[in-house]
Parts: structure tokens; C-alpha cells; sequence
């Protein structure tokens, strides 16, 4: 029997083609019946279909035995979750288990843009290949990975497997870049983080991986972020800061965080090709990085324009299509072509 206890007061009317409240005096509790011939993610999805949107967030649900007298125990409450997570977990089982076997690490190398164009390191995003529907793309796989409440468990899953295979297949001294979502910094000890204790078991140094803050959805305690960043710069690794130009508030948090490192965001590139306004925006971005002592790196280069635009702007490094494709294993970047100023 599926039990959900509503949050709101709210009912959606759908709900009575399915179940019924525990008792006449309280409507905030409802139980479930599995229909015949219907499993428990079918179920769940009959639900979550037929409520409106708006009233998700505020459905926990659990599933307890068909003999449920109507008292919640603690343990019980303990197991509520939210209609939509459990919706998640039931069509995306594989969420919930090891992720390790699916993952692929990949290698997209980073060069200096001006002379000499010397290789600085690669970042490392992962693959998914799920064994019956093929690759999951990173949006996906980190959107699935939201709505279960796995996000922290796929994000140390590819960190790990992105540091196994730098151990393996990069030289000392040369530097891996590893995506971080802000909300895994905000721990209360970083010395213990899965992902930050493994490197003596692999024999690397810290000052060798790079963490690549990202920026997307809300950044929470920016306080506590920047504290999180400075006991990582304590342990020895550098810090980066991607996505630079998506968004507002990027100069304070550059500020605070004092990044060694600023990823300027691809679409900042484009509008930097046609408009005045993008144009200064970077400009301005990359002069603020420079006078902080961070060095800025353009993402996803592909034509010589955007190259010339970089070069004359006096970005550091960058990586792209131009530069060199996300690969499986590390290889050698392109070298660049000649560009004469705008």
C-alpha cells in the first residue's frame, strides 16, 4: 500500500480514483491500494500524472505493508520522500545503484593562447553509457540525478572515476580539472570527502587536480562556500571557477572566491562575436580575472574568429573543438593557427 501524506490542504480531486483518507477528521493522509495488475511504478506514475505540478513538492510518500492500521511509526516517517523523488527512483532504478561500471572519464586538453602554445592540462568530464539505452548525456544524467536525491552520490561517482584515470593516464604535473557542484563543498569536513581522500591511496598530488566550481542552479551560502574553497587551497589543490559570464554576480564571487582559474562561459564567446555590449562584457571580465592573479580560460573554441577574439582580448588558455576533441584518452592538442589582430 502506498501511503501519502499531504503537506498542504489542498486535494487534488484525482486522488479519489485511487485511494481515500485515512479517517473522516483528517484528509492529509491518504492510502493507496496497488491496483491488480498494476506494480508500484505504475502506480506512482498514475499519481503523479494526474496531480497538478504545483502540488508535487508537497506529497511524501512511503510504501508500507497492505495491513497499515494508519498510525505513521518513526520509522516510517523517516522513510517519507517526496512523490516525485520516488517517482524517479521507480523508472530510473539504476540511479540508486552503483554507478562506477557506467561511467567513462574523458580528456578535452587546455592550451595557452598566446606564445608559446603550451598544454596546461585537461579537464575531465564523464560519459554514461547506460547498458540498454546507450549514452545518457550530462544534462541528463545530472537532471535524473536531481529530482532522485542522488546528486551528491553521481557527482563523487564521476569525480572518483575522472581521478582513477588521471592517475592512470597523466604524468605528474600535468593538471586535471574536476567538476564540483557548490552544494558538495558545503560539508562540514572536507579532509573526509570521498572524492579529496582517495588521492594518496592513487598516488596523486593535489596540486595537480584542479576544482571546477560550477554555477549552475542557486549557489546557497556563498560564505561558506568561499570557506569550503579556502580549506581545499589549504589541502593543496587550486581552484577554478567555470561558467563565468552566464549569469549576474560574477565579479563578487570572483572576489571571494579568489579562483586560480576562470572558465569564461562559451555563450559569453558568441555574444562577444556580435555584440559591442558581449564584447565589453568580456573584456571586462577578463581584465577583473587578471587583476585578482587568476588566469581565464575561453570554453568551447571552434572557429578561428573565436580564437582571434581570445587572442586580442589577451585570455590565457582555452579549449574546444579547435583545440582538441574530448576524447577517451589523453591526446595531443591542435596546433593553433596563426591570427592576425582585429
Amino acid at each position: 500500500m502506498l501511503v501519502v501524506r499531504l503537506c498542504g490542504d489542498t486535494v487534488p480531486k484525482s486522488w479519489n480514483r485511487w485511494g481515500r483518507p485515512l479517517n473522516r477528521e483528517s484528509h492529509r493522509i491518504w492510502a493507496f491500494p496497488l491496483p491488480p495488475m498494476m506494480d508500484l511504478a505504475e502506480l506512482v506514475e498514475a499519481l503523479v500524472v494526474e496531480t497538478p505540478p504545483e502540488f508535487l513538492s508537497d506529497c511524501l510518500a512511503v510504501w508500507v505493508n497492505p495491513d497499515f492500521d494508519g498510525r505513521l511509526s518513526l520509522s516510517v516517517l523517516d522513510e517519507l520522500e517526496s512523490l516525485s523523488v520516488l517517482h524517479t527512483r521507480l523508472h530510473e532504478p539504476w540511479i540508486m545503484g552503483e554507478l562506477g561500471h557506467m561511467l567513462t572519464p574523458c580528456f578535452q586538453a587546455i592550451v595557452q593562447l598566446q606564445d608559446p602554445e603550451e598544454l596546461l592540462g585537461y579537464q575531465m568530464p564523464c560519459r554514461l553509457e547506460h547498458p540498454e539505452r546507450g549514452p545518457v548525456p550530462a544534462k541528463d544524467l545530472f537532471r535524473i540525478a536531481r529530482h532522485a536525491r542522488r546528486l551528491e552520490a553521481v557527482e563523487q561517482a564521476c569525480q572518483i572515476s575522472a581521478l582513477v584515470r588521471k592517475s592512470e593516464s597523466l604524468p605528474k604535473g600535468v593538471p586535471a580539472f574536476i567538476s564540483v557542484l557548490p552544494h558538495s563543498l558545503l560539508r562540514q569536513d572536507l579532509h573526509r570527502h570521498p572524492s579529496y581522500t582517495c588521492l594518496e591511496r592513487l598516488g596523486l598530488d593535489p596540486a595537480d587536480i584542479v576544482i571546477e566550481v560550477r554555477q549552475q542552479g542557486p549557489l546557497g551560502d556563498i560564505d561558506s562556500l568561499v570557506n569550503s574553497c579556502g580549506t581545499l587551497r589549504s589541502m593543496g589543490f587550486r581552484i577554478a571557477l567555470a561558467e563565468v559570464g552566464a549569469g549576474l554576480g560574477q565579479v563578487g564571487l570572483m572576489a571571494g572566491l579568489e579562483p586560480d582559474f576562470v572558465r569564461l562561459d562559451t555563450g559569453l564567446i558568441r555574444e562577444a562575436q556580435v555584440s559591442v555590449t558581449g564584447a565589453l562584457l568580456l573584456q571586462g571580465l577578463v581584465g577583473t580575472a587578471r587583476n585578482l592573479g587568476a588566469a581565464t580560460v575561453a570554453d568551447g573554441l571552434r572557429t578561428l574568429e573565436d580564437l582571434r577574439l581570445c587572442r586580442d582580448l589577451a585570455v590565457d588558455y582555452g579549449q574546444g573543438e579547435l583545440v582538441g576533441p574530448c576524447a577517451t584518452v589523453p591526446t595531443a592538442p591542435v596546433p593553433l593557427p596563426a591570427t592576425a589582430p582585429r
